[in-house]
């Protein structure tokens, strides 16, 4: 009888699965440096930094750059079929939002977002990054593309306070009505993972997509880098 030998992968993310459990580690409990853990398991290092993005990616572990690697939490949800923004998400969740702009500027459409938002090349546009933080710990960058002419003055409105739907409810009457969005994996650059006190080249979800007005008008292109580790996304199926 032949008995398939477990991957080494594999059994790395078993030991450390094993490990939170038997030491009841809960989240935000820090795991052993990769050092400790291949001497407790006799692994070498690449298994181990194999095994540890794989739960990075399932979401079971989290690193923080430059402290080590620590047990996840309850991550929030966001539904995909749901107009309502990250801020509106949050705050319905009974959690904490911070937010912090690290860049707002006008630009030019370039080819590709003008053919989304359906603008002529040149058309001045307002972007905004922001870093957005759930319960203190930074977990999206995201930049948002907008119609400057149609927004003029924006540029003069509190991003950090407020949300951003709010904020175009409020002084412009855009109401969000749905929109497109993709969703894949990618690894944050240096940049991005200085944003999101991560390690360069960590695994992150990458979301953009456009959002439609009450008339289906797009006004907004968007890009999004979420830690997944902190962050799902699901979509509700529903019968006629």
């Amino acid at each position: 009888m032949n008995i398939e030998r477990q991957k080494p992968r594999d059994e790395a993310i078993e030991k450390i699965e094993n490990f939170i459990i038997h030491n009841h580690l809960k989240p935000g409990d820090r795991l052993p440096s990769e050092r400790s853990m291949c001497d407790m398991w006799d692994f070498n290092r690449s298994t181990l930094r194999s095994a540890i993005k794989q739960l990075i990616l399932e979401g079971k572990i989290y690193n923080k750059n430059g402290s080590g690697t620590y047990v996840s939490g309850e991550k929030l949800v966001r539904n995909l079929q749901d107009a309502d923004g990250f801020y509106q998400t949050v705050k319905r969740s009974g959690r904490e939002i911070t937010t912090r702009v690290v860049h707002m500027d006008f630009c030019e459409t370039p080819k590709n977002i003008g053919r989304k938002m359906k603008l002529p090349l040149g058309h001045k546009l307002f972007r905004l990054v922001r870093v957005r933080s759930l319960d203190q710990v930074p977990v999206m960058i995201s930049t948002a593309y907008l119609d400057a002419e149609r927004f003029a003055g924006i540029e003069q409105l509190d991003f950090e306070n407020s949300s951003l739907y709010s904020l175009l409810k409020d002084h412009y009457g855009v109401e969000v009505s749905g929109g497109h969005e993709k969703l894949s994996i990618t690894y944050c650059d240096a940049q991005e993972a200085e944003y999101l006190e991560m390690q360069e080249g960590a695994p992150v979800i990458y979301q953009s997509g456009v959002t439609m007005d009450e008339q289906d008008v797009v006004f907004e292109y968007f890009k999004e880098i979420t830690r997944s580790e902190y962050i799902c996304f699901a979509s509700e199926l529903t019968r006629r």
